[in-house]
């Protein structure tokens, strides 16, 4: 909806603690790889009666993150786990929450390391978990009767600026 303003924490997965990524070999991994599965592994969702008394046009906070990636060299499969928050505040408590884990697997058969694989992984995996968390925050609001508008796409959401800290 033009004009709607999405209050959103959306860093992209950083691969600066990963070491120095060559981008030859992230390439190569990105030619090669097959997206095995999307999973949701964990989901809570609470809703209080207060929410349904919002006068306003209801628009969802979204906050999410990668909280854990690991490459297996022997199987070369490499998964990463995204946790994903949507919800609406009234005054300082949470009227609806939705917080879901997905893991995004990956099987990449080129040779590469472990940094390769994961930055791969947390870069992209984000993109293909995104569109079921999506899905499955329309579901439990249409089950719970929530008026809530479509989550937009992670293209139309502003990206937060990086902070970088300053040596003292």
């Amino acid at each position: 909806m033009p004009g709607k303003k999405v209050a959103i924490d959306n860093e992209l997965p950083d691969s600066e603690d990963l070491g120095e990524i060559d981008p030859r070999v992230y390439n190569q991994v990105a030619r090669c790889a097959k997206i095995v599965s999307v999973q949701l592994i964990e989901s809570n969702f609470h809703i209080l009666p207060d929410f349904f008394q919002l006068d306003e046009s209801i628009v969802l906070n979204i906050n999410f993150c990668d909280v854990y990636s690991s490459f297996n060299d022997e199987t070369r499969f490499t998964s990463t786990m995204f946790e994903f928050e949507a919800f609406k505040k009234g005054g300082r408590r949470k009227l609806f929450t939705i917080k879901s884990n997905f893991v995004v697997y990956y099987y990449i058969p080129s040779d590469c390391d472990s940094t390769h694989a994961t930055a791969f992984s947390r870069k992209t995996g984000l993109l293909a978990a995104y569109p079921y968390f999506r899905s499955h925050v329309a579901n439990i609001c249409a089950m719970a009767n929530a008026n809530v508008p479509i989550l937009p796409t992670i293209s139309s959401m502003p990206v937060k600026e990086k902070i970088k800290k300053e040596a003292v």
